[in-house]
């Protein structure tokens, strides 16, 4: 019997808005073919489409999966988000999963004129997440006096039936992150660690890629052609790091200094900047008992960095399925 496990297929990052979009498809397509909960649809002052955009199109050409749009409230007022998620479940009948993150390049931070400190950012993205779930779930006037948002009888036309109000996952790693999740009932995220020991048990959602084969030394061989090493991509996340103070990428970074290669637990997609997570690369048994164990961990929610091919879907889902993570 399939476990009841959500899980989320990722945006392929590239430099090219024409190869952005194509990749876009590509992962949304297989994630339906391949019966995936939805896509990971990132924001950000350099990303080459505006997620809400790419997530109408994401429900316009399938007919199950859904969206998982990352919302950092520097970029839109949360009544501007519950609008457009009342939207599209009006258009689509689908529910509609939101990331909801605080991060940005502290340049691009800068540039907006949002001089908050970390941890204020998530005292604001609390609220955020507040005024969303109100707008969403009352037929009444809403009125919310804060530190970051005030509302006065404020209500949102149309609403929204309360078994597809959307979920929100929030991916930080912070103290701050984690005050946030247990006060807005937020599905709290993390990174996977080298060690699976080191899962947090009270943290049902990790994220990470996956490239497995038949064999071990297939599954390598194809990490390596996806992910060849490059001193310039290299050289671009040494840049990234002086812009940033997200304490996941800090930490991360730190791991791939000391080594990118950990057994299975792979680090040089993160070190070429090709990828926000660690992979974990190995032979169909050996992936199906990690999955397993995360699962047995407490482990419900999985954002899976899958490249955007039909080879690389077909290994994970037979992972997945084999781990009885999927029907």
């Amino acid at each position: 019997m399939p476990r009841d496990c959500r899980i989320f297929s990722v945006a392929p990052r590239t430099g090219d808005a024409h190869g952005f979009w194509r990749d876009v498809c590509t992962v949304a397509d297989l994630s339906e073919r391949f019966r995936l909960t939805g896509v990971l649809l990132f924001t950000g002052n350099d990303s080459l489409l505006e997620p809400w955009v790419a997530a109408q199109e994401l429900l316009r050409r399938t007919s199950l999966i859904s969206p998982l749009v990352a919302v950092n409230p520097v970029y839109m007022h949360p009544f501007a988000v519950a609008k457009t998620i009342a939207s599209l479940v009006q258009l689509y009948g689908r529910r509609i999963f939101l990331n909801m993150v605080i991060g940005t390049a502290l340049s691009h931070q800068t540039a907006l004129g949002d001089l908050l400190s970390h941890d204020e950012r998530y005292a604001r993205l609390s609220e955020h997440i507040d005024i969303v779930k109100r707008l969403l779930t009352s037929r009444r006037p809403l009125t919310f006096v804060g530190d970051h948002y005030r509302v006065d009888q404020l209500q949102l036309f149309p609403g929204i039936a309360p078994e597809i109000a959307p979920e929100f996952l929030l991916s930080g790693q912070s103290e701050a992150a984690r005050r946030v999740c247990a006060v807005t009932g937020s599905t709290a995220m993390q990174m996977l660690p080298a060690l699976l020991e080191d899962v947090l048990s009270d943290v049902p959602g990790v994220h990470f890629g996956i490239v497995s084969r038949r064999t071990t030394e297939a599954a390598w061989k194809a990490a390596r052609r996806l992910f060849p090493e490059d001193p310039e991509d290299r050289a671009m996340l040494e840049s990234s790091m002086a812009n940033t103070d997200a304490s996941w990428k800090r930490r991360m970074k730190a791991h791939s200094e000391h080594a990118r290669e950990v057994g299975d637990y792979w680090l040089t997609p993160f070190a070429n900047s090709r990828a926000d997570c660690p992979y974990v690369v190995g032979s169909h048994g050996f992936v199906i008992h990690k999955l397993r164990h995360l699962v047995a961990k407490g482990i419900n929610t999985f954002v899976l960095d899958i490249p955007p091919n039909e080879d690389e879907f077909t290994n994970v889902h037979y992972v997945l399925k084999a781990g009885d993570l999927i029907a």
